[in-house]
């Protein structure tokens, strides 16, 4: 489950909702505070998963007052059936080899509402969509920073730019810290070796445990890059975690990075060139640059937002 999926089912929660959430079945699923959180499994799920969770969640269909998708291929049986539905366009369900199939086409054409959580994916989605807030709540005051500690959280995929972060480490001289697992990890492991960046690789976490961590660092990073099929970042939620903060954040202008880091976070003009990019960072980064970011996320950003936007 998504880190986005499990914010939004705990905002519907904590707006009086009754919320099931139906996922594919991992060891690391994360059960979403006040649900009923379902595992579904089936046999090839990366290419069929749409169909093993439709019939999975079948029976809490027949009694749902409304659907959320929160990625287009779960909602084609919710679509057939004809119950209110929500789709929201999350990132990689929208690869140009998607879109243009006619099951995408119809089950955003079925749904009651289009969303996205970021303009970039709004204006790919069939029909266009409205973009939500982020379902992140901003804390009561920003964190006390120092720790020279710079952290990347993501999944370990080309796409995410890890390798970058490990040069951008090395090249600064702090100590880093990555979450996250993929089949990048070990080779980015190697590379923190070869250059001697003191990174600590904590693995996959859970949201609560990712929550922690994020307040005892100095800046967020996410140096996304965009894929050979024109697809990237949908957004990086993790930013704007850390914005609720008051964490610094830097990106790349990949995809709906920019929008996630906000008018306070930094865009990297040329992230493989770790000199540069280490350069901009210290002469771009303060404490009263997470101030702003927070505020930022409280004016714009929250849980509450989010919901009532889906359910409006």
């Amino acid at each position: 489950m998504s880190a986005w999926t499990g914010a939004v089912a705990e905002a519907l929660v904590g707006e009086g909702h009754d919320v099931r959430v139906f996922a594919r079945r991992r060891p690391e699923l994360d059960t979403v505070p006040g649900t009923r959180t379902v595992g579904v499994r089936g046999p090839s799920f990366g290419a069929h998963g749409g169909t093993w969770l439709g019939w999975g969640a079948m029976a809490a269909l027949a009694r749902a007052d409304r659907v959320v998708a929160t990625t287009w291929p779960v909602a084609t049986l919710a679509a057939r059936m004809g119950l209110p539905l929500a789709v929201v366009a999350h990132g990689s369900d929208l690869a140009p080899r998607l879109v243009s199939t006619g099951a995408c086409r119809r089950t955003f054409s079925l749904a009651s509402r289009r969303f996205a959580v970021s303009r970039w994916l709004a204006d790919r989605v069939p029909g266009g969509a409205w973009v939500l807030p982020a379902p992140v709540d901003a804390a009561p005051r920003p964190a006390r920073l120092g720790s020279h500690t710079w952290a990347f959280v993501g999944r370990a995929i080309r796409g995410k730019g890890g390798d970058r972060f490990v040069r951008w480490v090395a090249r600064a001289g702090v100590r880093g810290l990555m979450v996250g697992d993929g089949p990048e990890l070990e080779a980015w492991r190697r590379l923190a070796r070869v250059l001697g960046a003191r990174i600590r690789f904590a693995g996959a976490l859970r949201r609560e445990e990712v929550r922690a961590l994020i307040p005892v660092v100095d800046l967020v990073c996410l140096p996304a890059r965009q894929g050979p099929d024109g697809m990237a970042e949908g957004l990086g939620l993790v930013l704007i975690e850390a914005a609720a903060v008051g964490v610094p954040t830097v990106g790349t202008a990949v995809g709906g990075v920019p929008e996630a880091l906000g008018p306070e976070g930094l865009v990297v003009p040329d992230p493989d060139d770790a000199a540069a990019a280490v350069d901009a960072i210290r002469g771009w980064w303060s404490v009263e640059r997470g101030e702003r970011a927070w505020a930022w996320c409280r004016e714009v950003h929250g849980g509450r937002r989010t919901a009532r936007a889906v359910l409006a």
